[in-house]
């Protein structure tokens, strides 16, 4: 390892940021997840059918995040498009139709440093259309994301941009898309069965995406979804919608077709508050959410919200990230020091059991931290410096319908 590669690892677990260099470059960091990650984008590469997605539970501050950005990695330089989001105030998993947007904008394809696909996009052209998939108007549960690509190929520089922006979900008017499809190709705008609505059409941006994302030579459409806890602080039926959209993502229903592999990473306490009663209903999510989606739908939503809690809970398909063990956290302290030795160009003589005593049962996080203030203070001359506990507190997962800024 040469000190530049070095430095930028020190740097991302300094910053508490997981990148492609200290991701791919810890080997006591290396996750037993990695192998049954692997075995899904094989099934998906191979076009052996689509994988059903997972979750990730772990404690606060125990790796979740890291094994996210492990993946991102590993799927880019396997051939595949990801897309990375966070649920935040701003983006609370109940509309499709906003989880589409930000998703697609933030898509990654491999040797680009580029977000989005206009540069890929770019590199086909009208003609190459035809006798696609993506020209079957009856694959997709809505026309329209199709007959805005068709339209975006035929138009000129002027109108692409409005265009392209149409694909990754910003709305654009029908009266301006039919009047943009007419001067493009000199004939009327097609006719749908129905009218475009976010709320039940959503679906086909994401069918769409994922086909065109296979039509310019990636295996298929990775998509990652952390802090998933945060869903619990919608009232319930916004819940219910965000799971309802999480269960068709991670195809726990089994009807996905398109070449889509979610993982999403969710906080372990999430379980107890499912299990525990809320609100004035007294019912525990698990019963609560399975009954609000026979009223509002059928006898179909209530099985797959109840599947949906199932499978949640199945460790074999979403595993929990295990606390690390005392020595295997000794083998990567002793790891990152080496490397912080070959960064800084000196050799630390610093105790790593003291560091991990100092600590106690604090997460991984915080014993990294704990180690690089060692080190740099160790190095600057301070031999005697003893870290202090920082723990990392867990936010409260209460229901709170004041907490996301999206509009419902």
């Amino acid at each position: 390892m040469n000190q530049d590669l070095a430095t930028k690892i020190i740097e991302s677990l300094r910053a508490g940021i997981p990148t492609r260099d200290s991701t791919c470059n810890l080997i006591s960091a290396s996750s037993p997840l990695h192998e049954r990650f692997a075995g899904d984008l094989n099934q998906l590469a191979r076009s052996q059918g689509i994988p059903k997605g997972r979750l990730i539970w772990g404690q606060f501050g125990q790796g979740k995040t890291h094994e996210l950005t492990s993946l991102e990695h590993r799927a880019i330089d396997r051939g595949f498009a990801v897309s990375r989001i966070t649920i935040n105030r701003q983006l609370s998993g109940q509309r499709l139709e906003h989880l589409y947007t930000k998703l697609a904008a933030s898509i990654r394809t491999p040797n680009s440093n580029l977000f989005g696909i206009r540069h890929v996009l770019d590199k086909k052209m009208l003609k190459d259309l035809p006798d696609t998939k993506i020209q079957n108007p009856d694959r997709y549960t809505h026309p329209l994301p199709a007959i805005i690509l068709e339209t975006y190929f035929g138009a000129d520089s002027e109108y692409q941009e409005i265009l392209y922006n149409a694909l990754l979900g910003s709305p654009v008017s029908l009266s301006d898309l039919k009047r943009i499809y007419k001067s493009c190709f000199g004939r009327s705008f097609p006719k749908f069965p129905e009218r475009f609505a976010p709320t039940k059409h959503s679906k086909s941006y994401f069918e769409l995406m994922a086909d065109i994302l296979k039509w310019c030579g990636y295996h298929g459409w990775v998509i990652l979804i952390d802090e998933i806890e945060l869903i619990h602080r919608l009232p319930k039926l916004g819940r219910m919608q965000a799971y309802q959209n999480l269960n068709w993502l991670l195809n726990w229903s089994g009807s996905q077709t398109f070449p889509i592999y979610t993982v999403g990473s969710v906080t372990d306490s999430l379980i107890s508050l499912w299990l525990t009663p809320q609100g004035q209903s007294k019912l525990p999510d698990t019963d609560l959410i399975p009954a609000l989606a026979r009223e509002r739908g059928d006898a179909e939503s209530e099985q797959a919200m109840k599947r949906f809690f199932e499978y949640a809970q199945d460790n074999e398909l979403c595993p929990f990230i295990e606390r690390m063990s005392e020595n295997a956290l000794g083998d990567l302290l002793i790891e990152i020091t080496k490397i912080h030795g070959i960064s800084y160009g000196w050799e630390s003589a610093i105790d790593i059991s003291s560091v991990i005593k100092s600590q106690g049962s604090s997460p991984v996080r915080i014993h990294i931290r704990a180690l690089i203030e060692t080190l740099d203070m160790s190095y600057l001359g301070d031999q005697n410096f003893v870290p202090q506990l920082t723990p990392l507190e867990e936010s409260i997962m209460s229901e709170d319908e004041s907490y996301f800024n999206e509009s419902s």
